[in-house]
């Protein structure tokens, strides 16, 4: 008997087509849907599995059990990300519209989603699933969380928390095709922080140039260590009567986070906080072009247009050690900016339609 590999697992997501209804799934097909590669998942079923254990039956041990509700949660995790999962991910994350623009008549495209309103729902995709070589279709799924990482000489990662219905059948769909992408790089990145009466958030974003400032902003990128940005939805579902699954699947009060480390220079960024400054910072990552004829380049950027810093970044290190200090920032709302905004560019032309 041969040994199944984990290695044979496949995953699709409809990326490129949401849910008319939730729940009701999605025609799983190369224009809705692509297959991933480069990824951890490990899918769980958190079912409600109830016996009369407790109860008086006649027997010390339970003498039945069943299933009252079913769930799927997953973790998928991209060690190496590229701008397909990056932008459909986070996309499905942020949950508003998502407006795709094509450069020129090329086969290139930006897309900017927008952050879904506080009482306004999140989109729903429907994935699927081989391992061990069974294949299971999922509906319902939303992005719980969202993290995307990097640290200085390595590739970008990206880590999303998934959570369907619970809805679930075996399947035999074809998967989709995969997206050939080259992987989103440090080495390809930028960083900008602007702070106070000098911050100006450009309307239209500028790829390789900073787009935060009026003036000339403070260049991080050679000291930029790693950073992490998280976004939790909390989501919350609820069965009601007369379902076993989830009938909605709805985000909580949101949590953001961004941090960054960065080679100890001065005590600017210490000012910063003993200040409350407000702040401005751009994160960007540009590498080929998309193609070659067009004037957009793979990758994304991500501006927060008003933010503090929650602690004091003090010096840290050791003896032997070049000093570091780490940035935690408070997102803040400055009534005109969304409170972050996300774009990235490939050779897709639209995603969640």
């Amino acid at each position: 008997m041969a040994r199944l590999k984990g290695k044979s697992t496949e995953l699709m997501l409809s990326l490129f087509t949401k849910e008319a209804t939730y729940g009701a799934g999605v025609t799983m097909n190369d224009t809705n849907a692509c297959g991933l590669k480069g990824y951890t998942v490990e899918e769980d079923w958190p079912d409600e599995v109830v016996t009369d254990r407790e109860e008086i039956t006649g027997s010390e041990f339970a003498t039945t059990q069943e299933i009252i509700t079913k769930g799927f949660t997953t973790p998928v995790a991209f060690p190496k990300a590229r701008p397909n999962e990056i932008i459909g991910i986070m996309a499905l994350a942020m949950g508003g519209a998502v407006t795709s623009t094509q450069d020129a008549a090329t086969g290139a495209y930006t897309h900017s989603p927008a952050l879904a309103g506080i009482d306004s729902d999140l989109p729903s995709i429907q994935g699927e699933i081989i391992k061990g070589g069974i294949q299971y279709a999922y509906k319902g799924i939303k992005a719980g969380s969202v993290k995307i990482a990097g640290e200085a000489g390595k590739p970008v990662s990206m880590e999303a928390q998934l959570m369907g219905s619970g809805t679930r059948a075996t399947s035999a769909t074809a998967m989709a095709a995969k997206i050939t992408e080259s992987y989103v790089k440090t080495p390809q990145g930028f960083v900008w922080k602007e702070s106070g009466a000098n911050i100006s958030i450009a309307s239209s974003l500028t790829q390789g140039a900073e787009d935060i400032s009026s003036g000339t902003p403070t260049d991080l990128a050679a000291r930029i260590q790693k950073f992490e940005f998280n976004l939790d939805n909390k989501l919350e579902g609820d069965f009601g009567f007369g379902s076993e699954v989830f009938q909605t699947l709805e985000k909580g009060i949101r949590e953001l986070s961004l941090t960054m480390d960065l080679r100890f220079i001065d005590a600017i960024e210490m000012n910063h906080f003993l200040n409350q400054d407000n702040l401005a910072l751009e994160i960007e990552f540009k590498g080929a072009q998309v193609p070659t004829a067009s004037s957009l380049f793979y990758g994304f950027q991500l501006i927060v247009p008003r933010c503090r810093l929650r602690k004091a970044p003090l010096p840290k290190g050791g003896p032997m050690d070049a000093l570091t200090q780490s940035l935690e920032v408070e997102f803040l709302d400055d009534g005109t900016n969304p409170i972050f905004r996300f774009e990235g560019y490939n050779a897709i032309a639209a995603y969640l339609t």
